[in-house]
């Protein structure tokens, strides 16, 4: 394994980790906007946390494909499922076990 390898290998763990952290504030903010009338920021603020719930979903990819070299087998990951808005599971799994949500449900508009 190259120094780069066991770089990453250390890297993705932790800033996975951050980025839940963050993510988790940015909702928590946004509730508190939305309650005190300021429906647009709080707005923004959700959009955020899912921009930052996507960068979770590209380094969960990447631990995948770091431990088995590739993608070959599906994801049942957030990014592939039809969102539904009242989904209270989004990137809340631990992305280092096998995982498939109940709920999952491909969207078809998306390409094999």
């Amino acid at each position: 394994m190259s120094e780069t390898e066991q770089k990453l290998q250390k890297l993705l763990p932790a800033w996975d980790e951050a980025l839940a952290k963050q993510a988790s504030e940015m909702e928590s903010l946004a509730e508190r906007l939305k309650e005190e009338g300021k429906p647009k920021l709080a707005t923004k603020l959700k959009e955020a946390a899912l921009l930052v719930g996507s960068a979770r979903l590209k380094i969960a990819e990447a631990k995948v494909i770091e431990e088995s070299g590739s993608l070959a087998e599906e994801l049942a990951l957030c990014a592939v499922c039809a969102w539904r808005e009242t989904c209270q599971k989004r990137f809340t799994r631990d992305t280092g076990s096998p995982f498939r949500c109940p709920d999952f449900t491909r969207d078809v508009t998306l390409k094999s």
